[in-house]
């Protein structure tokens, strides 16, 4: 949601439950007058308090962004460095394992010629 259209929607909201209020009251002219005339001092400081609460809302809203973007590229960097370092570690053992595995279809290869070779004989 927008922040100025909900400040907006509040102030007008305000400013019309407060309109409402005075003139269906049951009072004359000039008590509503006078009404009025003491209540305004009242919303104008309302209307103040409200803006300087949105202003710190948005201020702290825009801080937290800032540190999440800040974090989101630190964390990102952690990361990078982690993988980069995983990788130098598993190198080594890669080529051992691919040794291994070569090892291994070798002694497959024979065992399948023993096995073909044994069908023949029998």
């Amino acid at each position: 949601m927008n922040g100025k259209a909900l400040i907006t929607g509040i102030l007008v909201g305000g400013v019309v439950g407060a309109a409402t209020a005075l003139l269906t009251a049951p009072s004359s002219g000039k008590e509503l007058r006078t009404q009025v005339k003491e209540s305004k001092n009242d919303w104008v400081k309302m209307a103040t308090e409200l803006k300087e609460d949105v202003m710190d809302i948005k201020d702290s809203v825009t801080k937290v962004s800032k540190e999440g973007k800040e974090v989101i590229k630190e964390l990102a960097a952690d990361v990078k460095v982690a993988v980069e370092e995983w990788q130098k570690s598993v190198e080594p053992n890669k080529k051992v394992l691919q040794e291994e595995m070569q090892e291994i279809q070798k002694t497959i290869s024979q065992l399948e010629e023993k096995i073909k070779e044994n069908q023949l004989s029998v």
